[in-house]
């Protein structure tokens, strides 16, 4: 490719109306063009690149023996209704087609790939199998941002598994995991890259995400050091650090009047408490109606899925004020957990043991009591559970080490489906013996776009991107310079040269005066291609090249009859 054959140029100024770091970087290099909020085209440059991430994972597919189909993006209601998600994923962009028919822009395509399979394996032969597809998703984020991390429309890697048994599932699944690893290793982002244990949502308890560090991530990963263990920050199991306040006595307990005051904030400054002595306690009605408190630490926050485990229920909603009030007789802000009925079951976090004089709700509006103390304002629970929110500063309860925390951006993940939606279709298979057994299923999803997105965020400095060299969309810039008509000849000798030995280059061969030396290595250098070379009537002088690495800024003279087997190596 020659630069003067490069319809898109980059751009002097940054991009306004953008949120993220490699939105401004890619828009301003010209790898992609913002269309609506959440949509991106992806330009000549940005192709190349967007292609290469996908042939990468294309490849590690291939060599563990998944196949490669590709679906519709119209989803069918009839098939999503099967699953009860029609009307329960509200990501679902929904419409109706001419004849009539309602349809979706599938987000996730479990509800089309299983009576697909269906049709076709039900032998148990036909098992272990495994199908793939790179295509387009749609969800409708209630909020699109950070660029390429959180779209709209995005292209996306989803690979589906069938199994006769957990055993087999369980196999493949490390299998999945083990080209995945792979996968980030030849991105260039191995090192960065690690498996975390996360929530399994509606189909499992545990999942696995591949989160990589980066400090504007949107995940926080929380790691175990003694046991090598990542986990995401929903499920991280915490023990919080002793308090920082000093209290050698009980004080007396009493009530306070504070009208209005209700924010842990506020009632810290109305109180002249710290944080550590406030409760926060919030009321929730079961999926079997039942009404219950859960409390924590007032600097902490109420972990659902941990208060659901703990509970045994399914599903969990907040108490509305009304419920609330007639519950405890007090308003939301002023509802704690002193002199609540006993049939009010209370779930306690581990966070609110080891402490004197603390605060919480007076179960009377406008009044918070202070000063409580266990055993002798309110009994001490047999039993403290892990209901919160981790944070940093936590440690590991099974190992009594702080947690290490870093932020991350989430660029894959894999987890068990069971029979969710084998079992929604009624797919079986026949054994040995000609019995129908059911069907146990994995999903494996890779963000395409979204790994393009997260390598612009990671690999940059003040100057613009600074790819890895598997996805570059050219290894090697090569800048002709100065006026001399010989220079421009003798570049683009290299050029069919390099192109030859198949080293993919971009040919700056721009010769207007308006565009010098300046502009052609501040295009390099946003643009992040690894190399660049220059080209000039000094450096054909002397029968040499001037190669600059992008990564390093290392500048070397390399003899011109050697340059491209120097670039092979």
């Amino acid at each position: 490719m020659k630069y003067s054959g490069l319809y898109v140029k980059t751009q002097k100024e940054t991009p306004s109306g953008e949120d993220s770091r490699n939105a401004e970087l890619l828009i301003k290099a010209g790898f992609i063009r913002k269309e609506v909020a959440g949509a991106y085209s992806f330009l000549p440059l940005g192709l190349r690149v967007l292609r290469k991430i996908e042939n990468i994972v294309r490849e590690e597919m291939n060599k563990i023996g998944a196949m490669e189909i590709l679906m519709p993006a119209l989803a069918s209601k009839e098939h999503w209704s099967q699953t009860n998600r029609w009307d329960n994923m509200g990501c679902l962009y929904k419409f109706e087609t001419a004849s009539g028919t309602e349809v979706a822009l599938a987000p996730t395509h479990e509800e089309t790939v299983t009576p697909l399979v269906q049709q076709f394996a039900r032998s148990w032969k036909d098992f272990p199998l495994c199908t793939y597809q790179i295509q387009t998703k749609f969800r409708n984020e209630p909020r699109a941002k950070s660029g390429l991390l959180r779209g709209r429309e995005f292209l996306m890697k989803d690979a589906y598994s069938f199994h006769t048994s957990q055993k087999d599932f369980e196999r493949y699944y490390e299998i999945q995991k083990e080209a995945y690893t792979k996968i980030y290793e030849r991105l260039g982002m191995g090192g960065l890259t690690h498996i975390v244990a996360a929530s399994g949502g509606d189909f499992s308890k545990h999942s696995h995400e591949f989160q990589t560090e980066c400090v504007t991530g949107e995940d926080t990963v929380f790691f175990s050091k003694k046991r090598k263990l990542y986990l995401n920050k929903e499920i991280a199991e915490s023990k919080a650090p002793e308090v920082s306040y000093k209290a050698k006595e009980e004080l007396p307990m009493k009530e306070v009047e504070g009208k209005g005051v209700i924010g842990v904030e506020d009632l810290c400054k109305f109180l002249g408490v710290v944080e550590e002595q406030t409760t926060k306690t919030l009321f929730f009605i079961t999926d079997s109606g039942e009404f219950i408190a859960a409390s924590v630490r007032g600097n902490y926050s109420i972990n659902e899925l941990k208060l659901k485990e703990v509970v045994g229920c399914k599903s969990l909603e907040l108490a509305s004020e009304e419920k609330v009030k007639e519950m405890t007789g007090a308003e939301i802000g002023y509802a704690g957990i002193l002199n609540l009925p006993k049939e009010i079951k209370v779930f306690m976090d581990e966070s609110m043991d080891n402490r004197l004089n603390f605060e919480m709700g007076a179960n009377k509006t406008n009044y918070h009591t202070i000063n409580i103390n266990w055993g002798r304002d309110l009994p001490k629970p047999k039993k403290f559970y892990d209901i919160k929110v981790a944070q940093e500063g936590d440690f590991d309860p099974e190992t009594n080490e702080k947690y290490e925390v870093f932020r991350a951006i989430e660029v894959g993940n894999i987890f068990p489906l069971s029979t969710k939606f084998s079992d929604a279709f009624n797919f079986r298979y026949i054994d040995e013996g000609g019995k129908e057994q059911p069907i146990i299923m994995g999903c494996y999803g890779i963000g395409i776009s979204r790994i393009m997105g997260a390598l612009a965020e990671i690999f940059y400095d003040d100057k613009g991107l600074k790819w890895p060299k598997p996805v570059s969309p050219f290894q090697v810039y090569l800048a002709a310079i100065g006026r001399d008509d010989k220079v421009y000849k003798e570049a683009e000798t290299l050029y069919e040269e390099l192109n030859k030995a198949g080293i993919e280059v971009l040919y700056d061969d721009r010769q207007d005066k308006k565009i010098g030396p300046g502009q052609k290595f501040a295009d390099h250098e946003l643009l992040g291609i690894p190399y660049r070379i220059v080209m000039s009537e000094n450096t054909n002088k002397e029968g040499v090249v001037e190669l600059v690495n992008r990564e390093t800024g290392k500048i070397e003279k390399i003899k011109r009859k050697d340059v491209i087997e120097y670039l092979k190596k």
